[in-house]
């Protein structure tokens, strides 16, 4: 198989549809090539700490961006680095507003295939001469005095 079928098959059968029975089916997915800003990042540790010590950098070629038809503007972007063997997968999933820029965030995929309830969180989709140019997810889980933050600055690759 090539590289681009396989991340899409091991992030569509981890992340996507983890319950088949129960999970919204993908009506389309598109595939973004570019490079994960040195600013991106995840950080965990106890509510009202300074998580800006705690944060481990996240690694990333390739921004997948699934549509799904159960409501208008589900959405889902995957985030993963496509010649990973054991890389992790951020997946930041809710409904895109009807001018296609901004998401509200309503689960993130902090480990494949389980979603969490996000506390606070959008995305921001960037295009140039209707083309993407780049894609901006930040969240914030509060959950039994802990709080995890995830952010995402991904730079596509010219002319997408």
């Amino acid at each position: 198989m090539r590289p681009l079928i396989v991340v899409m098959a091991v992030v569509t059968g981890g992340v996507c549809l983890p319950n088949l029975g129960r999970a919204a089916q993908p009506s389309d997915m598109q595939l973004v090539s570019g490079i994960c800003d040195p600013s991106s990042h995840t950080a965990e540790g106890r509510l009202g700490s300074d998580l800006t010590k705690r944060q481990s950098r996240f690694y990333c070629d390739s921004a997948i961006i699934t549509f799904f038809d159960d409501y208008k503007g589900h959405v889902m972007i995957q985030f993963v680095q496509k010649e990973s063997h054991h890389g992790p997968i951020l997946g930041f999933a809710g409904k895109v507003e009807d001018d296609g820029i901004m998401m509200s965030v309503d689960h993130a995929y902090l480990t494949a295939g389980t979603p969490t309830t996000v506390s606070d969180g959008v995305c921001k989709f960037f295009f140039k001469n209707r083309h993407m140019s780049g894609i901006f997810c930040g969240i914030k889980v509060d959950e039994t005095g802990r709080r995890t933050t995830a952010v995402v600055t991904f730079n596509a690759v010219p002319g997408q």
